[in-house]
């Protein structure tokens, strides 16, 4: 492997790539060799982030434009037969897209945001991964990485859906990486980034600096652990920012 590109030729799907964290990692995945297949529902910021891609490595990056609210079975089923046609296999997933829309008590939470950030939180992750799995099998090194937050093992007041859909992210990897731990190599793990510039956290919270914050691009020297051969004797699922990478 070169060692200065760790990931050549491995396919990593992203969802949420067209911003934040998402972004970061679409462009320094592909600076380590990767081949990036960016999901978004923003397809002008994703032409951006491929336009870069392109220009600075010598990667084959995918673009895939999907609205996660509106993602069924049958669009699942669209979005693997993509990348079964264009790629030999997919080697990692990383699901990062999320939303909070708003912080309200549960009394004033309405329904239709409640399900809203339910589906591209939770459920989106769930059917994705279900499809997804069988183009991994071939994979050396599969991984599938989900974004977990604190408040989904600490619940507080305030945070309504985006709490229980982290609360539901953290047994959905829990789940899987038990189903899969006999039968598979691939590992599972859950990452909490911590707090980190984002417009989410600008969100909830508005009034914090955010220049105080670390950006995401601090957060690679983690998703490249998770996705090399270092973690293949890891037996921890939950990884977050700040703690001690074993290898």
């Amino acid at each position: 492997m070169d060692t200065n590109n760790p990931l050549i030729e491995k396919n990593i799907l992203i969802t949420g790539a067209s911003s934040g964290i998402g972004k970061s990692l679409a462009i320094n995945l592909s600076k380590f060799g990767a081949n990036v297949i960016m999901l978004s529902k923003n397809e002008k910021a994703l032409d951006s982030v491929y336009d870069e891609i392109k220009e600075k490595y010598n990667t084959e990056p995918m673009i895939i434009k999907c609205d996660l609210t509106d993602l069924n079975e049958i669009k699942s089923q669209e979005i693997t037969d993509i990348i079964g046609e264009n790629y030999s296999r997919l080697d990692a997933i990383i699901h990062n897209a999320a939303i909070l829309e708003k912080m309200s008590n549960i009394e004033n939470y309405d329904l239709v945001t409640w399900e809203k950030v339910l589906k591209v939180n939770l459920t989106s992750a769930f059917i994705l991964s279900k499809y997804l799995i069988s183009l991994m099998k071939s994979a050396l090194v599969p991984r599938i990485i989900f974004t977990t937050s604190s408040v989904g093992r600490n619940a507080k007041a305030f945070w309504g859906a985006y709490s229980v859909s982290k609360a539901g992210i953290n047994a959905l990897s829990e789940i899987l990486s038990d189903e899969l731990e006999t039968i598979s190599n691939m590992k599972v793990f859950n990452f909490d980034p911590k707090a980190t510039q984002t417009s989410m956290r600008s969100l909830a919270f508005p009034a914090e600096d955010r220049d105080s914050q670390k950006k995401p691009d601090s957060l690679i020297e983690y998703y490249l652990w998770m996705l090399s051969e270092k973690s293949n004797s890891s037996k921890e699922i939950y990884i977050e920012f700040g703690q001690s990478l074993k290898n």
